[in-house]
């Protein structure tokens, strides 16, 4: 292998088995760095080692870089992997400061060339990959929902133990206003209804909706249903800068098939494109697709199905 020993530090302890996967098919240990209490550290994960830093409510996960990148400068080298979340990114940031290294943004394909570990990058809007690699002892790497498999036989971890060192506060929380968008794990699922700018108003998601649930399926969305009309959280759209998914089935509504967000749903195993404009280039990208009206069509789609 590559390297001997990759740290996963994750804020989000849906994605940390996708990561534990991955980094245990590049290294031969693999060492978990969560944010909770040691119950938490005590979750099937599928890492060797889990070191947990207790956040309490007036600390952020941040304040722990100092003592994370101590740990990670034990071993002589080491790959970083890092959710990409905001925080994940900022966290990202301060570790690759402290190892005196770069990081590598949305990285995919990760596999070992000449002894080292190299990913490929989306870059030009899509249009082409670059590949790289790191020379130095320690590399910092951000991965999005769906660029592993989580393994069918993880295990909780047999080290457990609390990070030395202590969080260094950088700045102090004086309020907090929770997020009240409730997003699905669309990397994990195995359909998917596409919702794009075809749709017309926000009250036809529940159309989408509807016909979702009758074939089992999560609702996702391109960027802009998300950013710019806001009809959708943004935890739900879909391409290269959103989650990348790989479902049995995606079925898409409305998307025009930008490269943006083609990337983010390439992957998937067949791809059933609905669209009115027979020149739209998401039918270049699709196993089936039918030039129509959606207002037509996903209703009758849901009469038949239901």
């Amino acid at each position: 292998m590559a390297i001997s020993s990759v740290f996963v530090v994750c804020d989000d302890m849906e994605a940390l088995a996708e990561l534990c996967a991955g980094a245990k098919s590049m290294a031969e240990k693999v060492t978990a760095v969560i944010f909770g209490d040691e119950a938490a550290a005590k979750a099937v994960c599928g890492a060797d080692a889990v070191r947990y830093c207790p956040v309490g409510d007036d600390a952020c996960p941040e304040d722990w870089a100092a003592a994370i990148a101590d740990e990670i400068k034990k071993e002589p080298t080491a790959a970083v992997f890092v959710n990409n979340s905001i925080r994940g990114r900022c966290l990202a940031g301060k570790l690759a400061t402290r190892l005196d290294t770069a990081v590598l943004t949305n990285a995919a394909d990760l596999c070992e060339e000449g002894g080292k570990l190299v990913c490929s990058r989306t870059v030009y809007g899509g249009t082409a990959h670059r590949k790289l690699a790191f020379s130095s002892p320690y590399g910092v790497f951000t991965f999005g929902g769906g660029a592993f498999e989580p393994a069918a036989d993880a295990a909780a971890a047999a080290d457990v133990a609390v990070m030395p060192g202590q969080p260094v506060a950088s700045y102090k929380r004086i309020a907090l206003q929770e997020k009240k968008e409730v997003g699905v794990n669309l990397a994990v699922a195995k359909r998917i209804v596409d919702v794009g700018r075809g749709l017309a108003k926000e009250e036809d998601l529940e159309m989408c909706r509807k016909l979702a649930s009758v074939i089992g399926a999560e609702v996702g969305c391109s960027r802009p249903v998300a950013e710019n009309n806001k009809w959708m959280p943004k935890s739900s759209y879909m391409g290269i800068t959103g989650t990348q998914v790989k479902p049995d089935l995606i079925l898409v509504l409305g998307v025009s098939g930008q490269v943006q967000h083609i990337g983010g749903i390439n992957k998937s195993k067949v791809i059933v494109a609905i669209n009115k404009d027979k020149a739209a280039p998401i039918f270049k990208n699709a196993d089936f697709g039918l030039v129509g009206d959606m207002y037509k069509i996903v209703p009758a789609l849901i009469e038949k199905l239901s």
